[in-house]
């Protein structure tokens, strides 16, 4: 999630839509109040580094031993970026805010920023879901186990980050300037880019998070699973009329 003063813009980071490429994309262009949750170490990997704001989080929300021994091992400071602004900004927002935490937290920037997100077919989506959620697992419930659990309510026990379509809604309406899809992800990154007057260049572009081997979607999906996800992303597959991929 960001939130840039310096080119007046709120990113959405809605799970498992290249959301940390974004990320990683845009810090490079951080002004030194510009806030970022989530994805610093893709962000610093590509180029980016810790601007004012990460810094005074940095020396005021975390310890001074943490802080030094991260000096020690490293040699600097950016890699504690996250943690602080984590730390900074806890109760108010998180990696993953939507709409109304942000338009609660800085009601100003809500009204005049432009704002966008991106989203990805939900039955390929569910698929990245699951095999991020479980990637340290040693053990694993199946995929179907998954979808049950989502269903069943039981997402949040098992910190399971499925939602998409709440974060940048409001009673069913699209509340943000712009959607893109993760399908024509440098395309729609270019146009947005456009649209702020930033540099675009797709060799910064880089896959963050990627699966290095693509899956084979279709095997996950038993009886029964194509409706479970019909049901639970209903609202965001008859929107973009996305379909079970072949």
């Amino acid at each position: 999630m960001i939130i840039s003063r310096r080119h007046k813009f709120i990113f959405i980071h809605v799970p498992k839509t290249a959301g940390s490429t974004i990320s990683a994309y845009l810090a490079r262009e951080f002004g030194p109040w510009d806030m970022q949750l989530g994805s610093w170490k893709d962000s610093l990997d590509n180029g980016a580094s810790a601007n004012w704001l990460a810094l005074i989080a940095i020396f005021c929300h975390l310890s001074p031993l943490r802080i030094a021994k991260t000096l020690v091992r490293k040699g600097n400071v950016d890699s504690l970026a996250g943690a602080a602004l984590s730390r900074r900004f806890a109760g108010k927002l998180a990696d993953h805010s939507g709409a109304r935490e942000i338009e609660a937290f800085d009601p100003s920037a809500w009204k005049q920023y432009f704002k966008f997100c991106f989203v990805r077919n939900p039955f390929e989506r569910a698929v990245s879901l699951y095999n991020w959620h479980y990637r340290k697992s040693e053990t694993r419930p199946s995929f179907s186990q998954m979808l049950r659990l989502i269903e069943e309510g039981a997402a949040k026990r098992e910190r399971i980050n499925w939602e998409s379509w709440p974060l940048y809604t409001h009673n069913d309406e699209i509340v943000v300037d712009f959607v893109g899809r993760q399908e024509r992800l440098s395309d729609d990154l270019r146009l947005i880019c456009d649209r702020l007057g930033l540099p675009f260049d797709d060799r910064f572009l880089t896959r963050a998070k990627a699966n290095p081997t693509r899956p084979d979607i279709c095997s996950y999906y038993k009886p029964g699973d194509r409706e479970r996800v019909e049901r639970l992303f209903g609202p965001e597959i008859e929107h973009f009329k996305y379909r079970f991929p072949d």
